[in-house]
């Protein structure tokens, strides 16, 4: 299924229409939604979120249409609402079950032409703007209710994708760690490893929280951390929370548990650095050796992947077509 994903996401990253991702609660659909957009013609202009279900409808509307001058009490000047900050670019639309149903009509007529008048304005601005839109929501469910506009719906799931909950897809889990680790190690002025059981221990873990939940524990991880390389028992993970991979770990990681319950005289476990050469040169096998195809599969920018295969010396060890 992760295969297929990329696939999708491949595909669509180079076309104009319209995503509605959809999954759980933290499956990690706006780090799918940046993928979209850095593996798109698009990368180099404005990535803007906008989350759907964290303001008002009086703010949400001027949030993402702007608004004029006296538009309204507090308005002293004129602002730019998050579409014309994202033009050229692409517009992520967060939560997007949540919409009022007034907005919704202000969204279909943007997406049906292109165009709209900021709050308390009457001039049209006209507007360049790729919508990726996601949400935990049965959008099926809410028309039916009288909740979400079915006409909306339809020009919003051009490209539907499903994200399923990080359980099961257990294999994203060593990416998504290496990721954060890097992430909250820049922000801490940290060099925080982990070992390859205490990785094995993360993806033996169910995580209901999702990409969230993960990010979560990464971070704290890093924070609280009295030592550079991390072992199982440092993760204080929830006891009784593991799938069925806790009895029967993923095959590649196999070895490393093999390699742990070990002799001391025996080699080094392998660490999370250690590993990320073998899944660089993964990807990119299975991408013919199209860069910026590996970098979608591994979740990452092509920017983050020129970056790693400098550091792994990959470069000139690996055939990229021309």
């Amino acid at each position: 299924r992760k295969r297929e994903i990329c696939d999708e996401v491949w595909r669509v990253s180079q076309s104009r229409a319209t995503e509605l991702l959809r999954g759980e609660s933290g499956t990690g659909k706006e780090l799918l939604a940046r993928a979209i957009h850095y593996n798109s013609p698009r990368a180099a202009a404005p990535f803007v979120k906008v989350n759907c279900a964290a303001l008002p409808q009086t703010l949400l509307e001027s949030e993402l249409f702007g608004h004029e001058k006296g538009a309204f009490t507090g308005a002293t000047a004129a602002k730019k609402g998050r579409f014309e900050l994202a033009d050229g670019g692409s517009l992520f639309l967060d939560e997007i079950g949540d919409l009022p149903m007034d907005l919704q009509s202000r969204l279909l007529r943007v997406l049906q032409e292109r165009s709209f008048e900021r709050v308390g304005g009457t001039r049209t601005v006209d507007v360049d703007v790729r919508i990726i839109a996601a949400t935990h929501q049965d959008l099926e469910q809410a028309i039916a209710q009288g909740r979400f506009r079915e006409d909306l719906y339809y020009r919003l799931n051009v490209v539907p994708i499903h994200l399923p909950p990080l359980r099961e897809r257990r294999e994203d889990i060593p990416v998504l760690t290496e990721h954060f680790l890097a992430k909250y190690n820049r922000q801490n002025d940290r060099k925080v490893r982990m070992t390859g059981r205490a990785l094995q221990r993360l993806v033996s873990h169910d995580w209901p929280g999702n990409v969230r939940e993960l990010e979560n524990c990464i971070e704290r991880l890093v924070i609280m951390a009295r030592r550079r390389l991390l072992l199982p028992e440092d993760l204080l993970l929830p006891v009784g929370n593991d799938g069925d991979q806790a009895a029967a770990p993923p095959p590649r990681f196999r070895a490393v548990e093999r390699s742990s319950a070990a002799s001391p005289n025996s080699a080094p476990v392998p660490t999370l650095r250690d590993s990320e050469r073998q899944q660089i040169l993964r990807a990119l096998g299975e991408a013919g050796g199209v860069q910026v195809k590996a970098a979608a599969l591994l979740g990452i920018t092509p920017r983050q992947l020129a970056y790693r295969l400098r550091q792994h010396q990959i470069v000139r060890s690996f055939h990229i077509p021309r």
